[in-house]
This record gives C-alpha cells, structure tokens and sequence, in this order.
C-alpha cells in the first residue's frame, strides 16, 4: 500500500496540466444532494483518523499513512479542488458517487468528462477517501470533471446497475463547464466490465480505457472458480442459465456492438491473479479483427492494480484520452 500511496501522491503534486479550467463552485440542483468531500473530515487529523479507523480496509498506521499524504497534500487538496459526494436518482434507486474537477481562474472553456468505474461488488471496492487520493484527484487534476458512481446498493453485477452510470453521464453532460463532446469511460477490474456494457449502449463516447478487465467471465470463472459465489449471489437468473448471463456480460462476444470508431485501451498486468491477462489479449485480437482502433499495454510481472506501473499507466491513460477527437454527434 505504501507504494501505491506514493505514486499517487507524486501524480496528485505533479504540475496542473495546461487545460482550460472549468468554473469553480457548488454544483447545481442535478443531483439529489451534494456535500463536500470533507465535510465529515475538515481538518487534517480527522482525515486520518477517518482511514485508519476504517473496519472494511487493510491496517494503516498513522504514521504510515501521514508519511505519504502529508499534511501539504491534503491541504493542496482542500484548496486545488472542487469535490462533492453526490446523490442522484436513477429509476427507482438512489445512488451515490463523487464529483471532482480542478478549481482554476478563468472559466474560458470547458474540460472534458472523465467517468470513472469502479472495481469491486455491493459494499466490497467502494470509493472512499483513501481511493479519491489514489484515484480521482490525481485524474481532475490532468484536467477533468471526474465522476464516479458507486452503483446501486442491489448490485446486479453488470445488470439494472449499468443503468447507474447512463444516468450519471447524462447528469454531468449538463453540468456548467463540461465539453459535451469529450466523454471518456475508465474502468478497472469489474468497471472495465461495466465500461464495455455503457459504450455498447452510446454514441457519445470519444474513448475508454479499461485496467484489468474482464471481457470474458465464462472463461475466467474457469480459471477463478471462486468468484461464482458473487455471480449467484448479485446476477439475476443466473442459476436458470448461468453461461447466457455471463456471455451477457463479455465484451469478448458482442465487440462488434461497441461503436464502430470508438478507441479502446487496454492495460493489464501478466502476474494478475485476479483477471486473467489472457482476457485483455483475447478483446485486442477481437478489437484487431474488427479494425476497431485499440491498444493493448501489457505490464510483465504486474498485478491486479498494476502497483509497480501506475505512474506509467495514468500515463498511458492520459495520453490516450488527448489524442481522441471529440464526439461531435453524440447521444443527447
């Protein structure tokens, strides 16, 4: 942990990026409800007071943890960024999440949307205030408008919660400050997942990378059985028919559903022990196949996380994003 806590905080100190800023401020009546990201944490020591009491975590120490998110960075923090945890309704659910994006002096233009998708399911991978460290400020801070959902709390694993992130995209298209036309998707893990299941169902998408994804569940149930615990406990009917939900949910099988231009970026690392690498090579055969624009990044000995490489992937990632043309007929 403590590694990966350095490299974000080398990323979140790094030299704001020459975007044009987004206005500063509260965000409006969209959401159902929008607090301040430290509204519960307003001072340093209750910060870390709040990460190293968590009951759902791995241990930190204090020490541990002041010695890499200094008192500076958390100040820097408070001031360089515009952050909300956000409630919003979508269908019958209330769902929860996070918007991000960097205060700045002039609103002469606007900064593109950058959706990020969660890993993990139900309460398991939730984003939290270690995570928006890690995560979330150091994308605003390339100049984005970062959000995130938490999905619903009935996860369906790739299903009804899908629902959550259109709704959430919808949202923030309208918020003051965001290029319409330049949409980005990044999943990790199971956000790949969920990644492949929104572009599918868009056009206004201008490019997405994914970090660790499944694209083909049936194949790594084979390879990681235990993971068919969370697909009978959060996929409907999957015990009625177990390989149509899964392939359901694979982009492997429908890639040529994804929209045609769409670029796709593919990062994994070959030591995961989590999602099969093979997963990651089988789409970029696909993607290839189609002449679908893509690349794929593979980071020998990395793991899920890709720890040893993640300043080298928020590069990639980055990269990737500038260089896509924007949407100028997406989806309204």
């Amino acid at each position: 942990m403590s590694r990966t806590l350095m490299i974000a905080l080398a990323l979140l100190s790094a030299p704001f990026a020459p975007a044009l800023a987004a206005p500063p401020g509260d965000p409006p009546a969209t959401f159902l409800s929008h607090a301040d990201c430290f509204e519960q944490t307003p001072d340093y020591e209750s910060w870390l007071a709040s990460i190293v009491g968590r009951a759902d975590a791995p241990a930190v120490s204090r020490e541990q943890l002041a010695s890499v998110v200094p008192v500076k960075a958390f100040d820097f923090a408070r001031s360089a960024f515009d952050c909300h945890v956000i409630t919003y309704a979508s269908g019958d659910h209330v769902v929860a999440g996070y918007l991000v994006r960097p205060k700045a002096d002039t609103a002469a233009g606007a900064l593109p949307l950058l959706v990020y998708n969660r890993g993990g399911n139900g309460a398991f991978g939730r984003l939290d205030g270690l995570q928006l460290f890690q995560t979330l400020l150091p994308l605003a801070k390339a100049g984005h408008v970062v959000v995130a959902s938490q999905y619903r709390d009935a996860d369906e694993f790739g299903g009804q919660d899908v629902d959550d992130v259109m709704r959430l995209i919808d949202l923030a298209r309208t918020l003051p400050g965001v290029h319409r036309s330049r949409v980005f998707l990044l999943g990790q893990s199971r956000g790949a997942m969920t990644s492949y299941l929104v572009a599918r169902r868009r056009s206004d998408i201008a490019a997405m990378a994914t970090i660790a994804g499944p694209t083909d569940l049936a194949a790594g149930l084979a390879w990681r059985p235990g993971m068919e615990r969370v697909y009978r406990a959060r996929i409907p009917g999957y015990a009625d028919d177990p390989q149509g939900a899964l392939r359901a949910r694979s982009a492997l099988h429908w890639a040529e559903q994804l929209p045609a231009r769409l670029p796709v970026l593919l990062l994994h690392g070959d030591a995961d022990d989590r999602v099969s690498v093979e997963d990651s090579r089988a789409m970029a055969a696909r993607l290839h196949q189609l002449d679908r624009p893509h690349k794929l990044v593979v980071y020998a000995g990395d793991d899920h996380g890709l720890r040893q490489n993640r300043r080298a992937a928020h590069a990639e990632i980055l990269a990737w994003f500038r260089q896509a043309e924007p949407v100028e007929h997406g989806a309204e």
